[in-house]
């Protein structure tokens, strides 16, 4: 007999539905405010005990309601991507809230840059200071730069929102992907829940970047064929080379990246024997962006190679093993300028890593059971990876490498991982045999279990990923060396832009090169080619055919240097200045005393710890130093 369905017969579902949502709303709005508590107490000189108490309460508050009900079962599917998107969404915002009234990461100085270039001068690939390379994908700063004169707004405001979009579309694609991936809306929200755990994603994959526009649209660019390739139209394969041709001129990596995932995709296909027209259309996208990375980075973008390979691969990978092989030391984890991490979070950091090398291997063995899906197939090929990217961390020069690797390790990891909470018979059955955890179990109790491990992964990768002191903002007024870009600094390049003239060739500290290229739209000369300028004890001969060379005329020399040893990256000009990442002394007061007795230098500003000053006359040859003058006389006799 069937029951006919009435308001009183409706499943509680709803009703469950209904209070999650309100839960879920309650904790982020909570979560949120106790991050900006946490912020603000930092920015008023408290201690980082105090203020991290905030902090760390607000980032649980936000990830664990939704973890939880991410990991239930019987959520709708619709459920679950409005909540993955939600919570990428609110871990931006605490991004924001680090820094709500400009830009602070160093690769947001070189991407402001970029757009203020094509905001001033309506052209595209003109020169950045900062990073050559960045000024030839100009994808970023082309779109922001289009927001600026659409809207009105500023380069900060437009940024943001680029960045907020592109974070809202990543969430939903990498979620739908990983859906498809392990056949699961359930192991697609284990997935998102592990990906967010990357120890990137909290900062680095929120800022003003290029990468973190070229990422989301790579991601939208395997969802969109995943879900097209079998259609018989131009409409769905105009689409994807559009977005393969945005991916190509946003960033080279990513570039890279897609290419090699398309291929793995098509060989996958190849061999497996799938549909023709699926495998062609997969083949002849992976033949459009490799043809278009390839071109674009050794014909268009031509300083790329010289960056990539030899300024960051080569020396990350000849370190790693040199490490292997026992010829240096590995470098001494979470110590970073003479700070110490606070031990509860190295323990958090080692435990993230032991779990999820733990979990990997059951999570393989699942996965191989899904070895008629290409997806899988290249999923488990980038998952294995993940030991691996672990290495290159324990060297100095490895150190980007291992954490950027992460970006793209994490995406094949997280889909591997999200099999374990896969529930059907066969899973049932198994993880009690094959996994420690028993994610594949259904029950409160190993709901609870599965989002503490998560939870776990969550904490400990974020102190991976970040240096402590740099999950809050710096106080207003720093004891020692910062780490930010300081009020000073800015004043005194909004300065130089007004009385000395844009595009002016500046010798500064690391630190301050971000505020004279931005706020000064001045021309930094590469620290690795000025360190010995200001080293120097005196003004010699060395000093003079240095600042010849580099055709510098202006110094700008901040005397916080004196006050305190530098934090990461550990230096203050170069990584390549003696006693990088080893310092245990202040910046010697001696070195910067130079610049102030000598005549042929003019001291044109100073306020406070900054001072500007003009070595114009020494660079023309119209003024020759004291002690030069002698030198060369002595060499000439």
């Amino acid at each position: 007999m069937t029951v006919p369905l009435t308001v009183h017969s409706l499943p509680p579902v709803s009703r469950v539905n209904r209070l999650w949502i309100s839960l879920v709303a309650l904790t982020l709005a909570l979560g949120i405010a106790s991050v900006a508590v946490g912020d603000s107490e930092s920015r008023r000189g408290y201690g980082y005990t105090r203020s991290s108490l905030f902090f760390w309460f607000g980032i649980l508050i936000i990830f664990v309601p939704i973890a939880v009900r991410l990991l239930m079962k019987d959520v709708d599917r619709r459920e679950r991507l409005t909540l993955v998107v939600l919570l990428g969404a609110s871990l931006y915002l605490v991004k924001y809230l680090g820094s709500p009234t400009a830009f602070t990461f160093s690769d947001e100085y070189i991407h402001l840059r970029n757009t203020q270039e094509i905001l001033r001068t309506h052209h595209l690939f003109t020169s950045n200071p900062l990073l050559p390379t960045a000024a030839f994908y100009p994808g970023l700063a082309a779109i922001t730069a289009g927001l600026v004169n659409l809207s009105g707004l500023s380069p900060f405001a437009s940024g943001l929102i680029v960045i907020g979009i592109a974070r809202l579309l990543f969430s939903a694609c990498f979620f739908l992907i990983a859906e498809r991936v392990t056949r699961s809306d359930r192991a697609a929200a284990g997935a998102s829940l592990i990906y967010v755990a990357n120890p990137m994603f909290l900062f680095w994959s929120a800022a003003f970047s290029y990468e973190n526009l070229a990422l989301p649209l790579a991601a939208f660019t395997i969802w969109w064929l995943g879900r097209t390739r079998r259609l018989k139209s131009e409409v769905p394969l105009v689409v994807a080379i559009v977005a393969i041709m945005a991916v190509t001129v946003t960033h080279h990596v990513v570039g890279f990246a897609l290419s090699a995932l398309l291929i793995t995709w098509w060989l996958v296909e190849r061999f497996s024997g799938r549909a023709s027209h699926a495998r062609r259309v997969i083949g002849l996208m992976a033949l459009v962006s490799t043809t278009t990375t390839l071109v674009w980075f050794f014909f268009v973008a031509r300083p790329a190679s010289t960056y990539l390979f030899t300024e960051n691969l080569l020396p990350a990978l000849r370190q790693t093993i040199s490490l292997a092989l026992g010829h240096i030391s590995p470098r001494h984890l979470y110590v970073s300028g003479g700070f110490l991490t606070p031990e509860w979070e190295v323990i958090a950091g080692f435990a993230a890593v032991g779990v999820l090398l733990l979990a990997l291997p059951p999570g393989l063995y699942l996965a191989w059971r899904h070895r008629d899906s290409a997806p899988m197939v290249a999923a488990a090929g980038v998952a294995v990876l993940f030991p691996l990217s672990l290495v290159p961390r324990l060297a100095p020069a490895g150190v980007d490498l291992s954490g950027r690797s992460s970006e793209y390790v994490f995406a094949g990891l997280a889909c591997v991982l999200g099999l374990l909470v896969i529930d059907n018979k066969w899973t049932r059955d198994r993880m009690h045999q094959h996994s420690t955890f028993g994610f594949g179990v259904i029950g409160w109790k190993k709901t609870a279990l599965a989002t503490l491990f998560v939870t776990l992964v969550f904490v400990g990768e974020i102190t991976v990923g970040q240096s402590f002191y740099e999950l809050l903002p710096e106080a207003s007024h720093p004891h020692g060396y910062p780490w930010l870009v300081q009020p000073d600094a800015i004043s005194a390049s909004n300065w130089a832009r007004e009385h000395l003239g844009i595009n002016q060739r500046f010798a500064s500290d690391d630190l301050d090169s971000f505020a004279l290229a931005t706020y000064g739209e001045q021309n930094t000369v590469a620290e690795n080619k000025v360190w010995p300028i200001f080293f120097a004890k005196s003004l010699d001969w060395t000093v003079v055919r240095d600042i010849k060379s580099t055709r510098i005329h202006f110094l700008f020399v901040d005397r916080q240097m004196t006050k305190g040893v530098p934090p990461t990256p550990g230096f203050y000009f170069s990584p390549q200045e003696p006693g990088a990442g080893e310092y245990k002394n202040a910046f010697p007061p001696d070195s910067l005393k130079k610049f102030v007795t000598s005549p042929c230098i003019d001291e044109v500003y100073i306020n406070y710890e900054v001072e500007i000053f003009d070595v114009s006359r020494i660079e023309n040859g119209s003024c020759v130093p004291l002690m030069t003058y002698f030198q060369d006389r002595v060499a000439y006799q």
